[in-house]
This record gives structure tokens, sequence and C-alpha cells, in this order.
């Protein structure tokens, strides 16, 4: 009787069993790969498996890439070296150069969240003596309509103070006092706003950052280009010149902490996403907060660190740098994305460029 009854109690767990994963047929799967755990949730899509291998090995891509499609990472591509010893994996951080402009961006909001910054706050009250202070706000240089320019500096050493950069800035910067609102793309506007977010707060730039977001979201594979104790598997990057040849590049301390607030972190693509989507979608700093910051208006194009494309309509942002080429294109609630991290950087040659733009616009283009 015993043995019948546990033939029984088998025969209904396989039963069980069979109808579950029948069940599970033709839906999403959770892809679990312990050697490569990140910050978002990937799943097995077989409509989009694939695309981004077929797309970038045509422009012989080094780096790692990630299609997002709500919320998940539904296909991922990672190619080429990212070192002399390890090879380029999902979990590789790269510099993320221009890209942390939307990140400076999400800073500053969460300091007018608190009261203690406005947007139409006039930065002559933080930096009396920056050229052209008492005409420029706060939405200003987040928009980069600041009228402000600068050429970019060469900076020698190991190491370069806060203080020190923005008294740099200060003997170089131009401000164009002609009546033209003409919008120009310049760095040094988020160079001032970080100095402004320091004195603001009285802590550093990195102090703001990990607490905002890096605790807050559990960040893993993000830290800062000119911390001294490397945590993350970092790519090198590579300048490669049209005979070929990859040259590593080196920049110097100095210079790595002139790129205040504007292009000195290093993130694992799905830590980039997983960061810029809450702070579209409001995770951080709250719904009204973040349209407020991030949504276009009538028909400017960039806002607080994002570009808009209209047809089909999504954010994004490019970056170059340090042997680095970086790209984000995301929909303004963070449920789909692409998300392009490179550490080989062609001379003249902008075909992943291209490459990225043809897959994003068919990508987020439908539904």
């Amino acid at each position: 009787m015993k043995r019948w009854f546990s033939a029984f109690i088998a025969i209904i767990a396989i039963v069980v069993v069979v109808l579950y994963l029948i069940m599970l047929k033709g839906r999403d799967t959770v892809v679990s790969d312990d050697k490569e755990r990140v910050a978002v949730t990937k799943i097995a899509d077989n409509k989009e498996s694939g695309r981004l291998k077929k797309t970038l090995s045509e422009v012989n891509f080094s780096g790692t890439a990630i299609l997002i499609k709500n919320n998940k990472i539904v296909d991922s591509y990672s190619a080429g070296n990212a070192n002399e010893d390890d090879k380029n994996t999902l979990t590789t951080t790269y510099e993320i150069d221009s890209l942390q402009k939307v990140l400076t961006a999400g800073l500053v909001m969460k300091q007018v969240n608190k009261g203690n910054l406005k947007l139409n706050d006039k930065v002559s009250k933080f930096i009396p003596d920056l050229p052209g202070a008492k005409y420029i706000t706060i939405r200003q240089l987040l928009d980069m309509n600041s009228k402000l320019a600068m050429k970019r500096l060469k900076f020698s050493g190991d190491t370069l103070s806060s203080d020190g950069l923005l008294e740099a800035v200060i003997s170089n910067v131009k401000y164009n006092s002609g009546k033209s609102k003409k919008w120009s793309y310049q760095p040094v506007n988020f160079v001032v706003l970080s100095e402004i977010l320091e004195r603001v707060t009285g802590k550093t730039y990195k102090q703001l950052f990990n607490q905002m977001y890096v605790k807050k979201l559990g960040l893993k594979q993000t830290e800062m280009a000119y911390d001294k104790i490397v945590k993350t598997n970092r790519a090198s990057g590579y300048v490669i010149k049209t005979s070929g040849e990859e040259v590593k590049q080196k920049p110097n301390g100095a210079t790595i902490r002139s790129e205040l607030g504007t292009g000195q972190v290093y993130m694992s693509a799905p830590d980039y996403y997983k960061l810029v989507a809450s702070l579209l979608n409001g995770k951080i700093l709250g719904t009204d907060a973040a349209k407020e910051l991030y949504l276009p208006l009538g028909n400017g194009k960039y806002r607080a660190g994002l570009y808009t494309s209209k047809k089909p309509f999504y954010r994004y942002a490019n970056g170059y740098g340090y042997g680095f080429e970086s790209h984000v294109r995301i929909s303004q609630d963070g449920k789909k994305a692409v998300v392009v991290f490179s550490n080989h950087q062609e001379s003249g040659n902008n075909g992943l460029k291209k490459k990225v733009d043809q897959l994003s616009k068919k990508f987020l283009g439908y539904k």
C-alpha cells in the first residue's frame, strides 16, 4: 500500500511540473547568470534575441550593449577586449563621458526639491565672480542657454581641487552679452552646476552622487574615474587611428578631475540604464519634478542633459572621450531603451552612432 501511495505522489508531482512548464511555454523567462549579476532583470525574448549582435558586428564593435523592453534586458551583446587581460562582458564598466550630464541635472533637481536651489536662481547668488553670473539662471545652465563658452583647457599633474578648477573656469570662460539666445553645447555649464552643488550642500560631488544614486539604487558597477581603489571591471579606452593602430588612453589625474559633473564616471550599461530610467520615471525625484526637469518644451531639442528625437519620440545622449564612445536612446517613461558603451573611439568615424540611431528608430518606434 505504501508503494502505491509513493508512486501516486510521484505521478502527481510530475503532472504539476509538466503543467507548470506548459504554462510558461511561449512566455518570457528569466535568464540567470551568477557570473554577471546586474542591476536590471534579464529575460529571454525570441523576438529581440540577436538583434544587437547582427547590427553592431557590422562595425567591428568592442564594448557592451543592451536592449530594454518593459524595464528588462531582452537582448545583450558584448564583444572585444576590456583590456590586456579581460574580455568585455555585461558587467564591464566604461567611461560614460557626456552621458553623465543627465545625472548631474538630477542632483541639481534634488536640491531644488529640498529648497536649497531654485531653477530661476541667478548664478551670482553662488559664484558672483563668474562672467555673466548676474544674468544666468540655473535653468539656463541645465539647458545650455547660458551664453557661456570656454575652450577645452589643458591640465597637468596628478590632481586638481574643486576650487582650483573653479578658478581656471572663471579665468577662461567667456560670456556672450549679445541679445542672441542661440543654444550652444558647452560642457562648462555642467562644471559650474557641479561647483554650485558643492557650495550649496557643503559636500563633494562624489558624496552627493553616491548618496543619491549608488546607495539608493544599489548600483554595484559604478564608480568615479579618479577613485584610487578600482572596484569594478574597468575597460581601458583606445583611440583607433585611421591606420587601424590602437592607442591606449591614459589621461592624467588633473584632467580627469577637470571633468567635474560632465564626464568622470565609470558605469556598466545595466547600471546606467537603471539610473536614467529612475530619473525619468520619477522614482528618484518624484513625477512632477522629473517632468519639470527633463520634459522638453516647445521646439527645444536639449533639456537637462538629454536631446529629443521627434519621429519617433525618445530622449538621447552621446558621449566621446579618452578612447570611449557611449550612446543612450530611451523612451520618456524609461521602459524601453538602447544603451551602447564602447571602449574603441575611432578617429573620424561615426559608424557606431549611425548603427545605434538606425536600431533605435526601429526599436523605439514600435509598441
